[in-house]
């Protein structure tokens, strides 16, 4: 299954060397294949990206040199 993020995820892949010389530690809105503009925090991008889209997925990326993964642990799963 493709993700549904993924012209938005390769859009971030192709511009990332640019957006860490110009916006290292900002946040990206992406939507497709279109960097739409970067921001000081999550929440501008995010409104953003409600403002101009809808409720419909676009990307909010922080712009970082080193990605650390995330880990997210269920509450349904009893562990």
């Amino acid at each position: 299954m493709a993700s549904v993020l993924a012209k938005e995820i390769r859009a971030y892949e192709k511009h990332r060397d640019d957006l860490l010389t110009d916006s290292e530690g900002k946040y990206v809105l992406i939507k497709a294949d279109k960097v739409v503009g970067t921001f000081e925090s999550k929440f501008d991008a995010i409104h953003e990206g409600y403002r101009r889209f809808g409720n419909v997925p676009f990307l909010v990326k922080k712009i970082v040199k080193i990605e650390v993964p995330l880990d997210f642990v269920s509450g349904l799963l009893k562990v």
